[in-house]
């Protein structure tokens, strides 16, 4: 294996909140509406218990990725 790829800040955080909410998305169902809220300025939010399993998951996607090498830019200056 290479020594990594290292991705963007901003692509990185995309990439792994995207999967993330698909991830609560297909393991929630029709569930996932009650770990979400719109707020006053209509911006859709966790709830609290949405955003911890959020958080979990966005931890368990990082760690798939960098077992295989995919990691954060900033990672690359930690080599």
């Amino acid at each position: 294996m290479s020594d990594g790829y290292y991705i963007d800040a901003s692509s990185f955080l995309e990439v792994t909140s995207e999967l993330a909410d698909f991830i609560m998305q297909e393991k929630l169902g029709n569930k996932y509406e009650n770990y979400i809220y719109e707020d006053e300025d209509e911006v859709i939010n966790y709830t609290k218990a949405g955003q911890e399993m959020f958080d979990d998951y966005v931890g368990d996607i990082e760690g798939y990725l960098g077992a295989v090498g995919i990691v954060h830019e900033d990672q690359e200056e930690n080599k």
